[in-house]
């Protein structure tokens, strides 16, 4: 499949029911008919040819898949610090996603950041949105994702969606986060495209499926549990709103990472002087203020912060911002030395990897999601958003939030049985999208600008390979992040 990636002109990347009867809600079809049988229509145009070109098409990818689960068709035990999942379900084939009544060569826009920019945390979990479109295509529904690089400023976030929308995109998955989207969400909405924000707060202007700020703000007290005094070091996310705090640390502008971590160990009840003070200096030097520490900020410094904070043997709770379930952590901790097996907590919903271990609806929905990924990853030809790495060197992090914000507004295309972004706004905000209907997450309702249902909760991580991705062997290969779920413990 074809695919048009541009660079918008931006600063270089340094450093209920669904509505009315006219609704086609997605349809998750398989060979299988354990779950439920369903029937969708095509549309009064498809022709005898294509259906049996599409049967074959389907054939051919799920036997591939198939044979590829039996490999993975092994128990699987997350052991961590808290109560986690005991079994796994073993991957099964991907499932195709039909919707019907969408209009042949529709497309999608995706905002991501490169580089080093704001938000460039999420570009390769922006990958996810690839697996939405070959598993729309499995079920004969086509769709051609185009991309943009905003290069992390506002110019660069509205010059790439001015381009999307001359390139004739029916909506827009802006998979990044930070300041610099609202200039993404202004032009969006003076073209009046629909927009939603996987990895960003709602807006006026655009649907975001990320938790609201009110649930992560209790989940984030949840995970500080007892602690009187917690110290919160704004690494650049700013104080979480609602979050109670007793001492805040401005590091958005201090490089000095391992200086940072050794005045937070000194707060926290750390012997930074290794008894080479005596009396008073030395009790100055050892007094400790703070009985848990909050980090706020993009992942990558995060996950070099956290390390440092190993290293200088700080033992109060650390508690994490959602940036730190982006794949940037988890690279940014193994690059700056820093273990995988600490006990990490951070907040939001599980669409993780870890929903596949449960044998619900939602467990089946993240299994076929994964699946699907399979068979984008042991496509030779199949590459990445922006068409400079094999998929399967950004496999391992390709995330299921940006394949639900693919799902649903192709969901509103075909209710709408239109690509106008008018038609298509209108009909998203009339959707209510469950794993039935396409999606690998929580379910989401877009009649309101918080599409999310589920609040967020306190998570947990592990880094135990759960045998459910692909194991890439290119040398660029994204680094497989930790695989949160919920800490029933803090509930």
């Amino acid at each position: 499949m074809s695919r048009h990636t541009d660079r918008a002109d931006a600063p270089a990347p340094e450093p209920t029911a669904a509505g009315s009867d006219a609704v086609d809600r997605a349809t998750i079809s398989s060979d299988s008919a354990a779950d439920r049988d369903t029937d969708t229509d095509a549309g009064p145009d498809t022709a005898p040819d294509s259906d049996r070109k599409r049967r074959r098409t389907v054939v051919i990818a799920s036997t591939a898949v198939l044979a590829a689960a039996a490999v993975v068709a092994a128990i699987v035990v997350v052991r961590v610090n808290a109560d986690a999942p005991a079994e796994a379900v073993s991957a099964t084939a991907p499932v195709p996603i039909t919707v019907g009544h969408v209009p042949d060569g529709t497309k999608i826009g995706v905002v991501v950041t490169l580089g080093d920019g704001e938000g460039s945390e999420w570009a390769d979990a922006a990958q996810g949105a690839l697996v939405a479109e070959r598993r729309l295509a499995l079920g004969g529904t086509d769709v051609q994702l185009v991309t943009q690089n905003d290069g992390g400023s506002v110019d660069g976030a509205r010059k790439a969606v001015e381009t999307l929308v001359q390139q004739g995109v029916a909506g827009i998955v802006v998979a990044t986060s930070g300041q610099h989207v609202s200039g993404a969400l202004a032009a969006a909405s003076i073209a009046g495209v629909p927009v939603v924000a996987p990895y960003a707060a709602a807006a006026d202007d655009a649907w975001s499926t990320a938790p609201s700020t009110d649930s992560v703000a209790s989940a984030l007290q949840r995970a500080l549990g007892r602690a009187q005094s917690p110290l919160l070091v704004d690494l650049g996310g700013g104080a979480p709103a609602g979050l109670r705090v007793a001492h805040l640390v401005d590091a958005v502008r201090d490089p000095d990472t391992a200086a940072l971590a050794a005045s937070i160990a000194q707060r926290t009840g750390v012997d930074t002087t290794n008894g080479t003070l005596d009396g008073a200096a030395g009790a100055q030097a050892g007094a400790a203020d703070s009985d848990a520490v909050v980090l706020s900020g993009p992942g990558a410094r995060q996950g070099a912060l956290v390390a440092a904070l190993q290293a200088a043997k700080v033992t109060v709770p650390v508690v994490l911002t959602s940036d730190a379930t982006s794949p940037a952590f988890t690279a940014a901790l193994t690059q700056a030395g820093g273990s995988l097996s600490g006990d990490f907590r951070s907040v939001g919903v599980e669409t993780d990897d870890a929903r596949a271990l449960a044998t619900d609806a939602e467990g089946r929905a993240m299994s076929a999601y994964l699946g699907g990924l399979r068979v984008l990853a042991d496509d030779a030809g199949a590459k990445n958003l922006t068409g400079d790495r094999p998929f399967s060197a950004v496999a391992a992090a390709a995330d299921a939030r940006s394949h639900d914000a693919v799902v649903a507004l192709v969901a509103a295309v075909g209710s709408a049985r239109a690509v106008e972004p008018a038609a298509v706004t209108d009909a998203l905000a009339r959707l209510d999208l469950q794993a039935r209907d396409g999606l690998a997450g929580p379910a989401l309702d877009f009649g309101s600008r918080e599409a999310l249902r589920t609040p967020a909760t306190v998570l947990a991580a592990s880094s135990q390979d759960l045998g459910l991705r692909p194991a890439s062997t290119s040398d660029d290969a994204a680094t497989a992040p930790l695989v949160w779920f919920a800490d029933t413990s803090r509930r």
